[in-house]
């Protein structure tokens, strides 16, 4: 056929088969040659499976017969094993009448031994076995193992088939014998073997006759079953596709394989049966053909119709798929997938207008995410989300499919669950949170440390104001912040009442910040050999118009809270500078003054600045820092802060040493001018032997190091004359001075100066005995 011909021909086939009304005959076509196809291969494996299932009975009989034989000659081994264990004194006449008698009843036992301490002393028959007498298990390598592990495990233990030492090839079960005591553990007396000759069981079994027609190989030495060697038959049946069953022996299987004789049989040939299936699939095919010729040109017309619908219909679904991406996107954070503070506030709604079995059962928690500020500042913006969206996972991967989660902004995240038992479902979920953050986090290319802080509230029966519980959560949060990150906090009532106390109380703060409330007292500073006057200390102190003086241990805690400790150390540092002036203008020679500084009022870079218009001159003004300041120099604009001071000529004091995490590296950087050893230290020192030696070692520290020792919080004189022996250089307590104001410390610098006529700067005012 020409080339030009040959294509006219395939595209007149392929328009025909593409046509719609040839697709139901091509169909049926199919489907006809799929079915003859499919009957021929079911006679095929019909075919198949008679004659698999004729093997699989012989494989049945055969398997029957090898374990009934096999379990009758091991019984008569128990036999033996049993006539042992009662009487371990047995004689070789007694063993020999025995095993006859046994063996007479018909078996496949080819002999029996016994053997005491493992050495063999008994066989029956011994004529042909002679060579089996005096075997020693033990010093035997291919009868150790298996006479060990029957002693081991107190189990019968097959092995075999393997080569005889008298000659053969047999099976030997091998048989502990154990004499039970009237107290205590059996005692191992020794092997009974009961040797099965194997082509005796073989034989017996039906294996080896001459009208066998399977070709059959077992497997399986030592009862290993398929993982075991081949012991009978060829290993090319293994390759024939056989057909398998399990022989389950004592301590293991074999594994039978059997094809029949030479091969599967091929099935008959059924050339008819299948020209009988075209010959129907073309009766079935014409009509098809013709009718579905019918319906072409309506097939059309419905088409245009159904074409026209789709486009409708798909106009309106790309409509609502846009709103339904504009709601999610409304209700949900892009960066974590999560709900939005919307969605939140629109589910807490939902809540209070539900069902009303639901009060009672809801938690609240309010998460928020520990140092994701220093995260964002060291990293970048980019690891920070990366953190959010690491832990919007750990959400997802804690909470429970019908909770919600949201982030509500920032670092913030809160979950709303409920349960018939709110809190020790809440419980469980901030413990599983916190637990996830124990580890560092890996971002990809760093690793990072964080925490969570959790708040939570649950409400009472009979509540029904889900956004009330936001609120406690939050005041939780609070809580959890405060007491040190990283942990959860329940809301009660009480904190309720402590925070709205607190903010109470920054509120006030705040008032007497801009009514100018607050002031210094000062509280003078005593050299410890001469009680002469030689500083005093700048204390803030609060004149509250309802309660009167309060003194800082009421409201320093809240300053901090709200971050007003850098106004007031201002406050006070300004307050005590201008009474220094006024006294000085007076004619009082004024000492050294001691002022508290926070850290944030060392962040400021405009502190040195201001102080350095200031005319303060060297060694008139110290500042007091606590040991947490002077530890952190990774500060670097405290640090410099702190070295511009001492240029200045103001002073450093370590207030309150001994409390914290002290550092003697860090003193030896900073070298301030004294240590302040802390009030908890001194207050048992005239009666604790180790407070005087913990205060000697701080005393000696500041020797070695020329650090000036200042002890705070002398209560009694007795506590004064000890500290002074212990070589603290300057001492302040109520026993030598109390808080007073401007007013009162300059009438006790004017009268103890006047008290001191040879100390013409007033410096030297002796305390005498005086408190």
């Amino acid at each position: 056929m020409a080339p030009g011909r040959l294509l006219r021909v395939l595209r007149r086939v392929n328009g025909w088969v593409l046509r719609p009304a040839s697709l139901p005959a091509l169909i049926t076509l199919v489907a006809v040659g799929l079915f003859g196809l499919l009957a021929d291969h079911q006679n095929h494996q019909i075919f198949e499976q008679h004659a698999r299932a004729a093997v699989a009975d012989r494989l049945s009989v055969i398997r029957a017969r090898l374990e009934g034989n096999i379990s009758r000659d091991i019984q008569i081994g128990r036999g033996v094993v049993a006539a042992f264990a009662t009487r371990p004194t047995l004689g070789e006449a007694e063993f020999n009448t025995l095993v006859e008698h046994l063996l007479a009843t018909g078996s496949d036992l080819r002999l029996m031994a016994a053997a005491p301490d493992m050495v063999v002393r008994m066989v029956h028959p011994l004529a042909g076995n002679e060579k089996v007498m005096g075997l020693d298990y033990a010093r035997t390598p291919n009868q150790r193992d298996a006479a060990f592990r029957a002693r081991q495990t107190g189990q019968l233990v097959m092995a075999g088939p393997l080569e005889l030492v008298q000659g053969g090839i047999g099976i030997v079960g091998r048989f502990p014998v154990l004499i039970d005591q009237p107290a205590g553990r059996p005692v191992f007396w020794g092997i009974v073997s009961a040797v099965i000759d194997i082509d005796r069981l073989y034989a017996n079994s039906g294996i080896t006759t001459t009208d066998f027609d399977l070709d059959l190989t077992m497997r399986g030495r030592d009862g290993k079953g398929a993982a075991g060697e081949i012991f009978f038959g060829s290993e090319d049946v293994l390759a024939r596709n056989p057909l398998s069953t399990t022989v389950n022996i004592p301590g293991g299987t074999w594994q039978l394989a059997a094809t029949p004789r030479g091969g599967w049989p091929a099935p008959p040939n059924n050339a008819v049966f299948r020209l009988m299936i075209v010959l129907i699939g073309a009766m079935v095919v014409l009509p098809i053909l013709v009718t579905s010729h019918l319906y072409a040109e309506r097939r059309r017309n419905l088409d245009e119709l159904r074409e026209a619908k789709r486009l409708a219909e798909a106009r309106n679904h790309q409509l609502e798929e846009a709103n339904r991406r504009v709601r999610h996107t409304s209700l949900h954070d892009e960066l974590t997938g999560l709900p939005n503070r919307r969605y939140l506030m629109d589910h807490l709604g939902d809540l209070k207008s539900g069902a009303p079995e639901i009060a009672g059962r809801i938690a609240v928690l309010h998460i928020d995410l520990d140092r994701f500020k220093q995260v964002n500042d060291a990293y970048g913006h980019a690891v920070g989300d990366r953190l959010l969206r690491h832990v919007a996972g750990l959400m997802r991967a804690v909470f429970r499919p019908g909770d919600i989660v949201a982030r509500i902004g920032g670092d913030e995240f809160v979950a709303v669950c409920i349960s018939e038992e709110p809190e020790g479902l809440a419980r469980a979920l901030a413990e599983a949170l916190i637990a996830g953050f124990r580890h560092p986090i890996d971002l990809g290319e760093l690793r990072c440390r964080s925490g969570l802080s959790i708040g939570i509230a649950c409400s009472g029966p009979g509540d029904n104001q889900p956004a009330k519980l936001l609120i406690d959560a939050d005041i939780a949060l609070y809580r959890a912040k405060k007491l040190g990150r990283n942990r959860f906090e329940f809301f009660t009532p009480a904190l309720e009442a402590e925070v709205v106390s607190a903010k109470c109380l920054a509120d006030e703060i705040l008032t007497g910040m801009e009514e100018e409330q607050f002031t210094a007292h000062y509280q003078p500073q005593f050299d410890a050999r001469t009680r002469a006057m030689v500083g005093i200390e700048a204390l803030a102190r609060w004149n509250h118009p309802a309660d009167g003086v309060v003194p800082p241990a009421r409201f320093l805690k809240v300053a901090e809270d709200i971050n007003a400790l850098p106004v007031l150390d201002h406050l006070v540092l300004e307050t005590a500078l201008a009474d220094r002036l006024r006294w000085i203008a007076a004619g009082i020679r004024v000492p050294r003054i001691a002022v508290n500084v926070s850290m944030g009022r060392l962040r400021d870079e405009r502190l040195v600045d201001t102080l350095s218009t200031m005319a303060i001159g060297p060694g008139a003004l110290s500042f007091e820092l606590t040991e947490a300041i002077y530890l952190d120099d990774s500060d670097e604009v405290v640090s410099e802060n702190i070295q511009r001071l001492k240029a200045l000529g103001i002073e450093i004091e370590i207030d309150d040493f001994g409390t914290g995490y002290a550092s003697i590296v860090s003193l030896m950087r900073l070298q301030p001018n004294r240590l302040k050893i802390a009030h908890q230290l001194t207050a048992a020192v005239s009666t604790s032997f180790a407070q005087r030696q913990l205060i000697r070692s701080i005393v000696e520290i500041g020797r070695t190091q020329g650090i000036g020792i200042v002890a705070e919080g002398v209560e009694t004189l007795e506590q004064a004359d000890v500290l002074a022996e212990l070589g603290c250089q300057t001492l302040q307590g109520y026993a030598l001075g109390r808080p007073m104001d401007a007013d009162a410390l300059a009438k006790l610098m004017l009268q103890e100066r006047d008290l001191a006529p040879d100390d013409p700067d007033g410096l030297l005012v002796s305390r005498g005995d005086r408190s």
